[in-house]
């Protein structure tokens, strides 16, 4: 079907109608009005029939004109509706996030900080991803991440950093356990004792495997529990011994009967960063992403 008016025309119709007169309608369609008779003819022609009738009340529509009129308001109403969307899109960022994080930050920091973003940024999603921090940084170098929370101990090359959140990882027992007698402990000297760990491929049970032999002694592991509320609950019933972030263990010990024992070694404070691809090179939704983060470094940190 071929093209025989336009939007121009549809509106002066419209605003013809309106107004009852055809210089009112040329004045609301901006246009002179013999501009605007000679579109409403050209029109009129195109269609084969009269859409307005002159009467001592102005211009009224005809039969043939009501019909025309009813469906111009639908589409001028449809185009309106069209317009607000793509603006609201255009004032709306949308699009994905690659974040990859360590299980500490994932399990303690990061499901609040998300749930802020995404609430405020309803066109964007999260694509997470949990991994040890050397893997993080390789994933950011490589572009595999838009955003990584890592440790603050990996070098910042091929990305950007800034500070995030420091935390502690305690010891849980059991009550009256005897590593829990002497107040804080060296992890070597727990090493004799069972241990409930996490899952393998979480990278905090990575990182205390590694922390064990780096003592030269093997973690004597029972049981790998999904997550950290199985964990505890296993310590609780005398399973083993586990190394877990002070904020989970002081919330679960208020409904367990497991004592937190602090850990000496320096490397029990876990120190996190933000890292990220330069915020010249990184998109929009990954430079909303790193803002939220940073709003929230610190805030609640166990330091």
């Amino acid at each position: 079907m071929s093209t025989k008016y336009d939007l121009v025309d549809v509106c002066l119709i419209v605003n013809v109608c309106d107004g009852a007169s055809l210089t009112r309608g040329a004045e609301r369609t901006h246009m002179s009005t013999p501009a605007a008779s000679a579109r409403l003819r050209k029109v009129q022609d195109a269609l084969g029939t009269q859409l307005f009738t002159r009467t001592s009340q102005g211009l009224l529509p005809t039969a043939n004109g009501d019909i025309f009129i009813r469906h111009a308001r639908l589409i001028l109403a449809q185009i309106g509706e069209l317009e607000r969307e793509l603006q609201a899109s255009r004032a709306t960022p949308s699009g994905s996030v690659r974040l990859f994080a360590n299980t500490l930050a994932i399990a303690e920091f990061v499901p609040a900080a998300l749930e802020r973003f995404l609430l405020s940024f309803p066109g964007m999603s999260i694509d997470l991803h949990e991994r040890a921090s050397a893997d993080i940084a390789k994933a950011l170098r490589s572009g595999a991440a838009d955003v990584g929370i890592l440790s603050a101990d990996m070098p910042d090359e091929g990305f950007h950093s800034v500070p995030y959140r420091t935390e502690h990882l305690v010891l849980v027992t059991r009550r009256e356990h005897p590593l829990a007698a002497n107040g804080p402990v060296r992890f070597v000297q727990t090493l004799g004792s069972d241990y409930v760990g996490l899952d393998e491929h979480a990278s905090l049970q990575a990182f205390i495997t590694n922390a064990a032999a780096s003592e030269g002694m093997p973690m004597k592991l029972r049981i790998q529990a999904k997550n950290f509320e199985a964990l505890c609950a296993l310590v609780e019933s005398g399973v083993g011994v586990g190394v877990i972030p002070a904020s989970v263990a002081r919330r679960h010990a208020l409904q367990l009967q497991i004592d937190v024992v602090p850990l000496l070694d320096a490397w029990s404070v876990r120190v996190l960063k933000i890292g990220f691809r330069g915020l010249s090179a990184a998109t929009e939704p990954s430079r909303a992403l790193v803002e939220v983060l940073s709003a929230d470094a610190y805030q609640g940190a166990d330091c």
